[in-house]
């Protein structure tokens, strides 16, 4: 089957032109697979310095008002929305890795992330250390989208800002925040460094 190509949907969106200054109360929903893949991962660094470095990461840049959401994996696979794409990333994979915090890191992040088995242990650290931290951190049963858009609406925060790359994002704040003054997204295209700011009010 052809992948199909998602960034194609950005040009569906516009994003807003005026200066974004939230003032009052903040709180951050970060997309955890977009997480996954903002850490350059030094060489012969540890597990656990691998995970510090996130949450450093996520405190320097959004401070502690703030919650990450994971997707799942369920346990049939092949009923999975993503199995087409995990499959067709799984071509060029790790093997299986043992993770603990003092392990060294031999591969590079893209193909640690492209072994299922893989990412999901490095999911698991990565929740350990957020929670130890003291960071709201959830896993959703199979994709995250839409349990990180509802966590943006049902906060109680004057400004609410949603951080992730998944287009899918701004499609569901279109269907479900429109009436939501308060709910920004903040999406870097797919592949491109583009930052794209808009709101659901400008949306519809």
């Amino acid at each position: 089957m052809r992948k199909g190509t998602k960034s194609s949907l950005y040009t569906s969106f516009s994003p807003i032109t005026e200066d974004v200054k939230p003032e009052g109360s903040q709180y951050v929903v970060v997309d955890g697979c977009h997480l996954l893949h903002k850490i350059v991962r030094r060489q012969q660094a540890t597990f656990g310095a691998i995970a510090d470095r996130y949450v450093q990461y996520l405190n320097n840049k959004y401070g502690q008002d703030i919650a990450v959401i994971f997707d799942g994996f369920p346990d049939d696979d092949k009923k999975s929305t993503k199995n087409c794409e995990r499959l067709r990333r799984a071509a060029h994979f790790s093997p299986d890795v043992m993770f603990h915090e003092e392990i060294v890191l031999q591969y590079t992040k893209e193909k640690l992330l492209a072994n299922e088995c893989n990412k999901k242990r490095s999911i698991e650290l990565l929740k350990k250390a957020l929670q130890k931290a003291n960071i709201c951190v959830q896993q959703t049963v199979e994709d995250d989208d839409l349990t990180i858009v509802n966590t943006a609406i049902s906060v109680q925060y004057d400004y609410v800002r949603v951080v992730g790359e998944d287009i899918y994002l701004l499609v569901l704040l279109t269907a479900l925040a429109s009436t939501c003054s308060n709910v920004f997204s903040k999406s870097v295209e797919e592949g491109k460094c583009q930052i794209v700011i808009t709101q659901p009010l400008h949306l519809t």
